[in-house]
């Protein structure tokens, strides 16, 4: 009576042990719609993209010009202070 007992313990463990293992790309996940959308945007604009005389004062704007006047207000916002005064950043 035992041995049959353990015999169906054992097979049960061995059973729930060969289960195949549940990956991340098997669950039901329902996609957001919204990111799905930006994700599309993305790559259209990765491949329409173009370089030319009208990108350029763009680019120097928002990696030039943009930057440096955050970092000239957020230094007189700085040097205003009583204990930041005088440090240099």
């Amino acid at each position: 009576q035992r041995r049959k007992m353990l015999s169906r313990i054992a097979s049960r463990a061995t059973a729930v042990a060969r289960r195949p293992q549940r990956r991340w790309g098997s669950m039901d996940v329902k996609k957001n719609s919204h990111v799905e959308e930006w994700n599309g945007k993305r790559e259209i604009t990765e491949k329409s993209f173009e370089f030319d005389s009208s990108t350029i004062p763009w680019l120097l704007g928002t990696c030039l010009l943009f930057p440096g006047f955050v970092f000239i207000w957020t230094s007189d916002e700085l040097n205003k202070k009583p204990e930041f005064k005088g440090r240099t950043l």
